[in-house]
């Protein structure tokens, strides 16, 4: 199999925007373009999921929440300026907006939903059954979770009583104002070490970044139109047309339940090997053309893995290998995620291990010395990201152990967490698999290695700890990914102001995903909103705080089956990568072995092998032209997609409000 070169478009891009992304990006009116995306996906996100049972529209990293509102954004912007009065907004100022939508795109469910749905119920949740009276309230840091005076808990999942408005925000601010804290900085340190990397993934790696082509193709300007050539296209409008005109077909059947709907998004296993789980035929027409950018060598390898992992579950489904399962992971078979965990691991050391020489260069630069890596394209310089993100390490590591952690156990989870985020930033960056997950959790691998007998105030720290690092689906760094690589191409000369931007993009993000959560919880009873996060039976609190019980009644010593798979991992990748980077003819990427065991992967495996199928077909009959012609489809493939869940969304607001119908997930 041929290999491409990675990040073929790179190079096109930046000759292709230098000029029409020039200018000043930062203005007053693209940070409020940007808030009102802020706004959109932190109010929209969990109104959409949480009273009208319609799609998840935050689940991603390019997520349907950000998307919609940003392509009739570039509508509406197209409109003004055809009018020629100059009040348009500029294409770097559109890309200041969507980056301000992104930051924000993890707020309002994976952020703000899971720490609700933890922090309230230790105190409404206990019964004689859980002993969580026992074994969780004498460790609860008081300064985290509201206490158990007075009803706020209980009218929080039950709802206010009749007659009764007022919220009662007092008990909430203070813990409330913490996990803020916890949040600003640990996304500034994100924010930090994507700028350290920048130059390795993009000018020395050259990382393709299939997600920034949407952006940079709708706010690419034409001298002879209001709108972006992108929207001329006639291939755009075809790609774009068909999951559109799909979605809408069976938006009929809404009003229509017995009229006929085409089974796209409706799951349809089909059993391949005995003894493992069904391959599920879906089609998400995101992941089609977001892996249509990416070359075939990643795009063959993720499914190859896929395939071979259920070859491997069908093998372990004979014998009796068994490890205990964790909180917030979901995998058919836990075993192998400790494969894929050691795989993932092995990714992030190996890719800072090519990076050395970078690595070297920004530490000389920050010290002064000679031979120092240029910052002068960075958005801030490489002394402030080394410096400010160590100061955040060290306030992220004195919140950790003000919570019950030992010092030594908090380095160990929050290195954890960090590989964590970066491995799945490298990810989305490399193979454009913007629906991700980590195969294992930090709390999983540090409690592995330490034991479950470390206390129940470390316990307890790590349980709270799984309201920002447990089910990541959303993170902040791939939008730090994106800024950063956008803004090396529109060459942004106000960068600290992009910075700040993207700070009070998160911080308004959460004030407002807390107050509608707060508002709605108190309105209608946690309990009663279409989450499982405050389920009454277990929920995301129930999850956490059941495990740490557990942990404390049975505690256990260093678990070497989980850290045997996981060693079997590292070590399979890297053998892969060697025979990747040495020998030109090697078909398999190792990349796929990290991410072969995430349950997303059952979803959407169908649809990555679709891409890969359509790309290799292209490039041996069309060559390197037809590829480029083709492009425009693809790229329409995500747009339209996005329009169609919008306009359904909107259906299901205005005529099957608390009956919805969603579409996948974002």
């Amino acid at each position: 199999m041929k290999r491409e070169i990675p990040g073929e478009f790179v190079e096109h891009l930046r000759q292709r925007n230098q000029v029409e992304l020039a200018g000043v990006g930062v203005s007053w009116r693209a940070i409020g373009a940007g808030l009102a995306l802020v706004l959109v996906v932190s109010l929209g996100a969990p109104y959409s999921l949480w009273m009208v049972g319609s799609s998840e529209i935050t689940w991603s990293y390019f997520p349907v929440g950000v998307g919609f509102p940003f392509v009739l954004l570039v509508l509406g912007n197209g409109l003004v300026k055809r009018l020629g009065r100059g009040w348009e907004l500029r294409p770097a100022e559109l890309i200041t907006a969507v980056i301000m939508g992104l930051a924000a795109s993890g707020m309002p469910v994976f952020v703000v939903g899971y720490i609700l749905g933890i922090i309230s119920k230790p105190y409404y949740g206990a019964m004689p059954q859980n002993k969580w009276e026992t074994y969780v309230h004498p460790y609860l840091p008081d300064w985290l979770v509201p206490g158990p005076e007075g009803e706020a808990m209980a009218h929080f999942h039950e709802g206010l009583p009749l007659g009764e408005e007022r919220i009662p925000l007092e008990v909430w601010i203070g813990p409330l104002f913490w996990w803020l804290s916890l949040i600003v900085v640990l996304y500034f340190v994100c924010f930090c070490l994507v700028v350290v990397l920048r130059k390795q993934w993009v000018e020395h790696e050259r990382l393709a970044f299939p997600l920034v082509e949407v952006p940079l193709l709708l706010t690419q300007e034409s001298e002879d139109s209001a709108l972006p050539p992108l929207l001329r296209s006639r291939a755009f409008w075809i790609g774009c047309a068909l999951p559109l005109a799909l979605i809408l077909f069976n938006v009929g059947n809404y009003f229509h339940p017995g009229s006929p709907q085409i089974p796209i998004h409706t799951n349809n296993p089909v059993p391949l090997i005995p003894g493992a789980p069904s391959i599920n035929l879906l089609l998400y027409f995101p992941v089609v053309g977001f892996t249509y950018l990416v070359p075939t060598a990643i795009s063959f390898s993720v499914w190859f893995f896929y395939l071979l992992v259920l070859f491997e579950t069908s093998l372990l489904s004979a014998t009796n290998i068994t490890v205990g399962s964790e909180p917030f992971t979901w995998t058919e078979s836990p075993v192998l995620a400790w494969q894929s965990y050691g795989a993932f691991v092995a990714m992030v050391l190996w890719s800072l291990w090519m990076g050395r020489h970078h690595l070297r260069a920004v530490g000389s630069a920050v010290i002064g010395g000679k031979g120092g890596a240029d910052d002068a394209e960075e958005m801030i310089s490489y002394r402030l990201a080394v410096c400010g993100g160590l100061v955040g390490c060290v306030y992220l590591l004195a919140w950790l152990c003000a919570a019950g952690m030992d010092l030594h156990i908090a380095i160990f989870f929050l290195v954890g967490a960090l590989v964590i985020f970066l491995g799945i930033t490298r990810l989305v960056a490399q193979s454009g698999l913007h629906y991700l997950t980590t195969p294992m959790t930090a709390q999983g691998l540090t409690l592995a290695v330490t034991g479950t007998g470390i206390g129940p105030y470390n316990l307890m720290a790590l349980a709270l700890s799984y309201a920002w690092c447990g089910d990541v689906q959303s993170t902040f760094m791939p939008t730090a990914s994106h800024a950063v690589k956008m803004h090396g191409l529109f060459q942004n000369r106000h960068s600290l102001r992009l910075v700040g931007a993207l700070g009070l993009a998160v911080v308004v993000g959460f004030a407002a995903a807390a107050l509608l959560t707060l508002h709605l919880c108190y309105e209608y009873g946690a309990g009663n909103l279409r989450s499982w996060f405050f389920n009454s039976a277990e929920g995301a609190g129930g999850k956490a705080f059941n495990a740490m019980t557990q942990q404390l009644r049975n505690p256990l010593e260093t678990d070497w089956t989980k850290l045997s798979f996981f060693g079997l991992g590292g070590l399979i990748y890297s053998l892969l990568s060697a025979f990747h980077y040495r020998f030109i003819w090697w078909p398999l990427h190792p990349i796929g072995l990290t991410v072969a065991t995430i349950w997303m992967l059952k979803r959407t495996a169908a649809s990555i092998f679709l891409a890969w199928f359509l790309k290799r077909t292209i490039l041996r009959f069309g060559g390197a032209g037809l590829y480029r012609r083709m492009r425009p489809f693809f790229i329409g493939l995500v747009v339209g997609f996005f329009a169609g869940v919008g306009l359904s969304y909107a259906v299901d607001a205005i005529w099957f409000f608390g009956k919805g119908h969603p579409i996948l997930h974002g």
